[in-house]
């Protein structure tokens, strides 16, 4: 959700894996669904019966949203993915690393926040010391929830992923890189072997996320799907496959939480077919992507870039974009359909006017701070005196 584009496995071919942005896309628009589509209607907490004078209930197009949680798994083989290509690249150095990471994440993390915090306030009547509480905990990346984007969970995930990526950069050993896609796999599969063993709770469940527990066997999936496209041995197949099956355990686990309290959990297999599908189609992307860029040319290839660059700030936003159109079409007699559909077009457009127009220039912004900062920094350090 925050990773930029694959770049072509091919040395000499510097082109974006196309594949990749529209897998990104798509697994945005996962997420966006499941919340404005299913969770919004059908949690008793949630918007509908919180905001609206309609009751809660399971919506009859609950088969095509329910499982939409999953786009979040599906960014984080992304990461993996991307993050490789990225970390074993000759030009990987631990100021480059560290300076693209800072400037994907923050940027957008500040427009979001201050949106959602306008929403907050303005529409949702949240106290305005409470958000701005929340709001503080968000732009300063405190692990802890909450925040004033709930969904802003993942990026603890994300950031403890590039800190070992960092690490790992700093020491020079980024040929280690596939061996930690394996310790991230087998990590991955004894955690998860031993919750189900022991009744399924996990007293630690913000820590085991933040350390990879939870969810290194993604990680490790593209971690080891972007070192076959570059060459590395096909063996690799043998801890992937392990993979993703620890991610079905997972996904298992987790339909129990997102759709449990309607009954769905038991379409679970949905949701682990959906997963499986992505990582298809990733590999798919990275083997053919010269022949989708000879099919598309490069304009529409710059499409499929914006489409890219929306899906973090898509991720960030949409509860706070869509759910006000709900509740205002739903109240203003509109059906509930129509007001979703709404919803999501809102949120698209809010994500392309942040990604187009406001994300650029707060990191240009950001970007001349961290460099003026930087440059002090090394000043200042004996290895530059």
């Amino acid at each position: 959700m925050v990773e930029t584009s694959a770049q072509s496995p091919n040395a000499a071919d510097t082109r974006a894996v196309l594949g990749i942005d529209v897998l990104r896309l798509v697994a945005a628009l996962m997420v966006v669904v499941f919340h404005l589509g299913f969770k919004a209607l059908a949690d008793d907490t949630g918007l509908i019966a919180t905001h609206t004078t309609l009751a809660p209930w399971m919506p009859g197009s609950w088969p095509l949203t329910w499982w939409g949680w999953v786009g979040v798994q599906v960014f984080f083989v992304i990461s993996g993915l991307v993050i490789a290509f990225s970390a074993l690249s000759p030009r990987a150095t631990p100021g480059r690393f560290l300076r693209s990471r800072v400037l994907r994440l923050v940027p957008c993390v500040l427009i979001a926040s201050c949106f959602a915090f306008v929403v907050e306030v303005g529409f949702f009547g949240t106290d305005p010391a409470q958000a701005a509480l929340l709001w503080a905990k968000t732009v300063t990346f405190f692990p802890l929830a909450p925040w004033i984007m709930n969904q802003f969970w993942t990026l603890g995930v994300e950031i403890g992923f590039y800190a070992i990526v960092l690490i790992l950069i700093a020491s020079r050993a980024q040929s280690a890189l596939p061996r930690l896609g394996y310790i991230l796999i087998g990590i991955s599969l004894a955690y998860w072997t031993l919750r189900i063993g022991t009744g399924g709770t996990d007293p630690l469940g913000r820590i085991t996320q933040l350390i990879l527990f939870q969810h290194g066997c993604y990680f490790g999936i593209g971690i080891l799907l972007a070192d076959m496209s570059r060459g590395g041995p096909q063996r690799h197949w043998l801890a992937i496959v392990p993979a993703l099956l620890v991610a079905a355990a997972q996904i298992r686990m987790s339909a129990g939480w997102e759709g449990g309290k309607q009954g769905v959990d038991g379409a679970w297999l949905v949701a682990v077919a959906v997963f499986y599908l992505t990582v298809a189609f990733a590999v798919a992307a990275l083997r053919w992507n010269g022949w989708a860029h000879n099919v598309i040319g490069p304009g529409l290839a710059g499409k499929f870039r914006t489409a890219g660059m929306m899906t973090y700030p898509l991720y960030l936003v949409h509860n706070h974009a869509g759910k006000p159109i709900i509740v205002v079409g739903v109240n203003a007699g509109l059906p509930v359909e129509l007001a979703i559909v709404l919803a999501v077009a809102g949120s698209l457009l809010v994500a392309w006017v942040i990604a187009r127009l406001a994300e650029p220039v707060v990191y240009r912004g950001l970007s001349t701070l961290y460099d003026f900062v930087a440059a002090k920094v090394v000043a200042k350090s004996p290895a530059g005196n």
